[in-house]
């Protein structure tokens, strides 16, 4: 279906609710400016701005700090000012006829949907329910049972960790904790020494452990859950810890489509089937609107990673590279999905790979040790020399402290940023370093002066 017949379609079904955005990111809802119920946007990061007729407000602007969102989460901020403001504020947004869509449900914006549910319609998951399926070991063990390819995650019980010690024998291994996003709780070990000090803290006390799959493509797609198909998207190649972008080894930082344009046909194709199998499983299991899919090209062959239950770092472009199409976007068949629309004629995966254009967004974060006041211009300005089709979003303020991990700004270009999605092309490698290195030494600076005058 074509994107105006479908935002037709669910601005009928909306009627006279206004939609309210309550994302991480203000700027994610931008696929969504031309619904005419869309009005209000609250984040945790980045007010919206684009347009003065839609009501915006981060929480970061309350509490003046930019903090990193794939370590913190508002439902272990309950008690502070600034999260009491900003839920006072989201009631009164909803307080009218309304409709509330997440970027990743929770319990903060469950417990404020229940207290208006007289009058505003949910559009995700409740968030106890959503919460399910960040659990990767009970979804990795779902998909095992399709008899998908993936990686071989095992789960170790702390008390029987000489067992990772025996398969740490036949190479590096992988440790990582139950839940986590953006590669946080992920660690790569490759002696009993490593084995012994990283492994990853967990309240259930146990691990998964699989072995270091070296040299694999990183894919990642996003798709929808309706009440009768699954539709696919436009794959891209994940960028993943890539140095001055961000300190995780496996740290998300970006997403590069044009270069999954070069994926051959037979793996586009297991990718799709393996996706709507995916989203089969979700469906039966009460899932709906759109997820996204991790997956590891190696050999030949997609290895399912894990499931994103929830928008993505990559939906944002990826929307964008559907709306030139004049095609429904995740965003728009999330909410279609979930007013419960019938699924869409959507064309085959190789179809939408092999036309997309050559576009890429990369994420960057602080990488500084300390929180810092930081200004991005240079970084902006530097990036739109080395593309003069460069856009940023989600940029960080001086006004605003970033702590370690916070995002600095999303730089989205018609350019290739990258091959194999752990290095960036050498002239976009050369903004995101030259920019952090000298902010890093103007702290490094400060911190002096600050000793010396003391």
């Amino acid at each position: 279906m074509d994107r105006a017949t479908l935002l037709r379609e669910v601005s009928s079904r909306l009627g006279d609710r206004r939609l309210v955005w309550a994302g991480l990111r203000a700027d994610d809802i931008e696929p969504l400016s031309d619904l005419p119920q869309t009005e209000a946007s609250f984040s945790i990061v980045g007010a919206y701005r684009a347009r003065r007729s839609i009501e915006s407000l981060a929480h970061e602007d309350l509490s003046g700090v930019r903090v990193d969102l794939d370590a913190w989460d508002i439902d272990d901020h309950l008690d502070i000012a600034a999260t009491q403001r900003f839920r006072q504020s989201l009631l009164s947004a909803l307080a009218r006829p309304s409709a509330m869509l997440a970027y990743r449900p929770s319990r903060f914006l469950s417990a404020i949907w229940f207290a208006r549910q007289d009058r505003c319609l949910n559009l995700s998951l409740f968030g106890a329910h959503q919460a399910a399926f960040e659990h990767k070991p009970w979804v990795e063990t779902a998909v095992a049972s399709l008899g998908l390819p993936r990686v071989p995650w095992v789960y170790v019980a702390d008390e029987e960790r000489r067992r990772a010690a025996d398969l740490l024998r036949a190479g590096p291994l992988m440790l990582r904790r139950n839940r986590g996003s953006g590669g946080a709780g992920i660690v790569c070990v490759g002696t009993p020494e490593e084995l012994a000090t990283q492994w990853p803290s967990d309240v259930e006390a146990f691990v998964g452990v699989a072995p270091f799959i070296d040299r694999a493509l990183p894919v990642n797609v996003g798709a929808t859950v309706w009440r009768d198909g699954v539709t696919v998207h436009r794959p891209s190649i994940q960028l993943i810890g890539i140095p001055d972008c961000v300190t995780r080894p496996f740290g998300y930082c970006g997403n590069d489509f044009g270069a999954a344009a070069s994926l051959p046909v037979r793996i586009v194709d297991q990718i799709e089937q393996s996706t709507v199998a995916i989203g089969g499983w979700l469906r039966e299991s009460g899932y709906r609107g759109t997820f996204g899919v991790d997956y590891l090209v190696h050999n030949g062959e997609p290895l399912f990673t894990e499931v994103n239950a929830r928008f993505q770092g990559s939906t944002a472009t990826s929307c964008r590279l559907s709306i030139e199409e004049g095609e429904g976007c995740l965003v728009l068949e999330h909410l279609a999905a979930m007013l419960g629309l019938p699924m869409p004629a959507s064309v085959p995966l190789r179809e939408r790979t092999a036309c997309t254009p050559v576009a890429a967004q990369v994420v960057v974060h602080w990488t500084g040790p300390q929180p810092q006041r930081l200004d991005p211009s240079a970084l902006i300005g530097a990036a739109l020399r080395v593309s003069r089709s460069a856009q940023a979003d989600v940029a960080c303020r001086p006004e605003l402290v970033t702590e370690p991990g916070g995002v600095v700004a999303r730089v989205f270009a018609r350019d290739s940023m990258t091959v194999d999605g752990f290095r960036l092309a050498p002239g976009w490698q050369a903004v995101v370093t030259e920019w952090t290195r000298a902010q890093i030494e103007t702290s490094e600076s400060r911190g002096r002066s600050v000793a010396v005058h003391r």
